[in-house]
């Protein structure tokens, strides 16, 4: 193991380390933790989150590593999103970023819902 890939595990290892299970009223349990974040992988790799991203999209020595490690910030941000213990519009913007995009060239997020005649009585 190199030391890029002892610092990528490092990250989520202490992410993971602040996992916390909280009783609910209702006999249940909500967990939360510290998110892993692109940002929170550039801190802990030293690397920018822009070269994070050319790294993963590249083909150079340690590109699966970046791959990976981006891969896993988008499973987490899209899971919790799906979730609802996240936000769908931040979770689609940092989805987004994960994906390469840019302010400027984001993809509009639309939905659209037709329905018939007899579904549109249940929508007043």
């Amino acid at each position: 193991m190199n030391g890029l890939e002892e610092r990528i595990r490092a990250y989520f290892a202490a992410c993971d380390a602040t996992r916390e299970r909280l009783p609910l009223k209702n006999g249940g349990f909500f967990e939360r933790q510290i998110p892993y974040t692109l940002y929170g992988l550039s801190v802990a790799t030293g690397v920018a989150p822009r070269r994070i991203l050319e790294r993963a999209n590249g083909t150079g020595r340690n590109a699966r590593l970046w791959r990976e490690a981006v891969s896993r910030v988008a499973a987490y941000t899209l899971e919790h999103a799906l979730l609802g213990d996240l936000p769908h519009q931040p979770a689609l913007a940092a989805l987004a970023v994960l994906d390469g995009a840019t302010p400027d060239n984001a993809p509009q997020n639309t939905v659209t819902v037709l329905m018939d005649d007899s579904a549109a009585a249940w929508a007043d």
